[in-house]
């Protein structure tokens, strides 16, 4: 297996070292995701087919963090699926004419937070399950077997995510399956017999995948594995903290969790185990590095480009095209862009999926957005390399200290982190940085922490929890005796569900609501949740609607198929109070059963009528929801 180690120790920070089949990365590194299955051919994936190769070429990356379930987003097939596993993800471009191969290690996560909100992959039918076509399960073996399919050379273990406010039964009974699955992924590793059959030669590096949203839950959750972990012979490179990206703008408790685990760490083994973070980075990796995260991974260098945003170097912030000063940043990404023609085909071209003429030649959108990832990127790799320097001066809480200022997120997380050690308070005073000392508060802070602050919020826990264990009979609308929709609406508008609840409140909703507010007198508002089908706007804040995490995708065609039928159930019975039935989404799988619903009531329309990409991108487009919004202006003329 792969190796961890520790080759600088300072006051605070250390900088090491992952040894890889194909290479070594230098800790602390920033992964950056990349979707390398983005159709049916390595040529496929729009904005990611650009992205991928500027990351491929770049010099500055390390590894690629893929995760393992994102082929769900491009609607493959199993065939399709089954095409890719042939041989290994990194074969595939090598052999591309078109596209160039890559060599850095390939971090495989385990998709854990797709498979919660599947009915599709379930257990195998030999553990009680259901035989699916893509041959898929929700267990270690099934998904280390998929990871090495792809050739992963970094490998985190099957887990079970824990969303905020799940409920603390549910969350306990998570981390133990969680814990389960790790030691079963080791031992697999270990079995030889096994390996043979799957044709391994070479096996991964393991990082243990925990989950938590306070100090204590993540202390127990390390410990308990390290407990289960000493009865075994099969090692393990470190742990990787899930569950985090939620709290992005919370670094007071992400503070609180990455203590939590550095804290379950026997100084013994320390130097041996590496932390990883899912899904963070930018302004928190300097302080999180400060307090032992050695890797990081994220997407949101393509999330931002997505939106024609630059991150600046200087404040950090998003800065959109339209008001980005191209000699504010002197990367080597920024010297490769023609920002005349970047503006002219981001900003004043509204011509999609065709090459647009510019000073410089032809170029499709995607290849503008790529680059902007790029240069984002770029700026984050920046960020690593001044670490791992300042690591190496034992000046790294320095160089925390002078990118705080000015950053109110990085500040709180600093503050917080002097909670945990009081050393850190007398060192940024003694070095002049008094604005940037914990307050009294700090004095009071139980330092065996059972629990948070006292007199503190704990911001990680809102009035709403949770349950994964709702099913689809938890609610139906059908069988709500007495139930009737209000007799003055002349008009039914269906949206999809969201997971901010109540659904009304949602962004996603209030996106369409919002501008039909002149008209809310005239249409019932049906929500189409992916677990229940119809959820009427009056029931929105029934309990199991309140408390149910669930998303629908297109690969469940079973729960599909339910939603569907009780649509048209929910229209046969009540669809003649309405003179118009509209429905709006712009979701490929909610789409779809609605569509199906409608067909089989015999009337109903769906907007936008003609989206040019079934994404959420397309449902807060103007042009879509004006298109909604004029059918209304049509039937009030």
């Amino acid at each position: 297996m792969s190796a961890f180690s520790t080759l600088t120790k300072a006051r605070y920070g250390r900088r090491g070292e992952i040894e890889t089949p194909v290479g070594q990365i230098q800790t602390p590194a920033l992964l950056p995701v990349a979707n390398l299955i983005g159709g049916t051919t390595p040529e496929s994936g729009g904005i990611w087919r650009y992205t991928r190769r500027h990351l491929f070429q770049s010099d500055t990356v390390q590894g690629l963090m893929f995760q393992t379930m994102t082929f769900l987003d491009y609607n493959l097939t199993p065939d399709n699926l089954a095409e890719w596993r042939k041989k290994p993800l990194k074969q595939h471009f090598e052999e591309s004419d078109a596209e160039p191969g890559f060599t850095q290690p390939l971090f495989v996560d385990s998709g854990g937070f797709k498979l919660m909100n599947s009915t599709t992959f379930g257990q195998p039918p030999e553990e009680g399950g259901s035989e699916n076509d893509w041959g898929i399960y929700t267990n270690p073996e099934s998904i280390l077997k998929l990871q090495l399919d792809y050739g992963a050379d970094i490998v985190a273990t099957l887990d079970f995510p824990i969303p905020q406010n799940l409920n603390k039964e549910e969350a306990t009974e998570r981390m133990e399956r969680s814990i389960d699955n790790a030691v079963e992924c080791l031992q697999l590793l270990n079995d030889d017999e096994k390996l043979e059959e799957w044709g391994v030669e070479k096996t991964p590096s393991v990082y243990v995948a925990i989950h938590g949203h306070s100090y204590e839950d993540v202390n127990w959750y390390v410990s308990k594995f390290l407990d289960r972990a000493e009865e075994l012979d099969e090692a393990f490179e470190g742990f990787a903290l899930g569950s985090l990206v939620p709290l992005s703008n919370s670094p007071d408790v992400l503070v609180d969790i990455v203590q939590g685990a550095r804290d379950a760490i026997p100084e013994e083994r320390y130097d041996d185990i590496a932390l990883h973070v899912f899904g963070i980075s930018g302004r928190l990796c300097p302080l999180l590095s400060l307090l032992g995260v050695d890797t990081f991974d994220s997407s949101n260098y393509l999330k931002a480009a997505r939106n024609k945003s630059f991150i600046h170097p200087e404040t950090w912030q998003r800065t959109k095209l339209s008001d980005w000063d191209e000699e504010d940043c002197d990367c080597q990404a920024c010297q490769d862009i023609y920002f005349d023609d970047m503006r002219h085909a981001l900003l004043e071209s509204d011509v999609s999926y065709k090459r647009i003429e510019g000073e410089h030649g032809k170029h499709y959108k995607s290849e503008y957005y790529a680059q902007i990832a790029h240069h984002n990127f770029e700026l984050y790799s920046r960020q690593m390399q001044e670490v791992r320097a300042a690591i190496e001066d034992d000046e790294l809480l320095e160089l925390v200290a002078e990118f705080a200022q000015g950053k109110n997120i990085v500040e709180k997380g600093l503050k917080r982190a002097q909670l945990h050690n009081p050393e850190l308070r007398e060192q940024l005073a003694d070095n002049g940085y008094e604005e940037l000392v914990a307050g009294p508060d700090a004095e009071t802070f139980q330092t065996k922490l059972s629990g948070f602050v006292e007199g503190v919020e704990d911001t990680t826990r809102e009035k709403r929890t949770i349950s994964l264990k709702h099913g689809p009979n938890d609610f139906n609308i059908l069988q709500q005796n007495g139930y009737q929709p209000p007799s003055k609406a002349d008009v039914l508008l269906i949206l999809p569900c969201s997971q901010e609840k109540p659904y009304s409140d949602s962004r996603t909703q209030q996106a369409v609501l919002s501008p039909l507010e002149e008209h809310r007198d005239r249409f019932h508002k049906i929500s189409v949740s992916g677990l229940y089908g119809p959820v009427p706007e009056e029931f929105e804040e029934a309990d199991p609607v309140m408390s149910y995490e669930y998303v629908l995708t297109t690969a469940d065609d079973d729960q599909v198929e339910l939603v569907a039928n009780r649509l048209a159930q929910y229209l046969d019975r009540f669809g003649e109070q309405f003179d118009h039935i509209l429905a709006y989404t712009t979701s490929k799988a909610y789409r779809r059963a609605i569509n199906e619903a409608f067909t089989r009531y015999g009337r109903g329309e769906i907007y936008p009528s003609d989206p040019r990409a079934l994404q959420l991108t397309e449902h807060f487009r103007g042009e879509n929801i004006n298109e909604l919004v004029g059918y209304f202006d049509s039937i009030d003329g």
